[in-house]
């Protein structure tokens, strides 16, 4: 289960910058994943939660907002949201290129 080994990377970076600005209570990790990341939300809330024990994150709750898979066409130039991994342009069957949904990022840190 990697989602451990991510949750471990959120909560160093979130201690991180709560170190950084003298934060003495960590309230929320916000995070973009992409659909194509991999990552299966409950394992990593889970870890998270485990993982925090004992830190100024004791408390913080994961704010998720998932990222669609979006590609564009790379001959038509359309851009479309993909389905089923179908990475073929439903207008013209040219190849879609991939432009969101693999994100993994630490987006924000809310902490007093």
């Amino acid at each position: 289960m990697h989602e451990a080994a991510v949750a471990e990377s959120i909560l160093n970076i979130a201690l991180k910058i709560a170190e950084e600005n003298d934060a003495k209570k960590i309230r929320e990790v916000g995070l973009k994943i992409g659909e194509m990341a991999g990552i299966e939300v409950e394992a990593l809330t889970l870890s998270f939660d485990v993982l925090k024990t004992g830190t100024v994150a004791e408390n913080a709750a994961l704010k998720i907002k998932k990222i669609p898979i979006r590609a564009k066409c790379n001959k038509c130039g359309k851009i479309f949201t993909v389905e089923r991994y179908n990475f073929f342009c439903p207008e013209c069957d040219g190849i879609l290129i991939l432009e969101s949904g693999r994100e993994l990022l630490v987006e924000f840190v809310d902490f007093d």
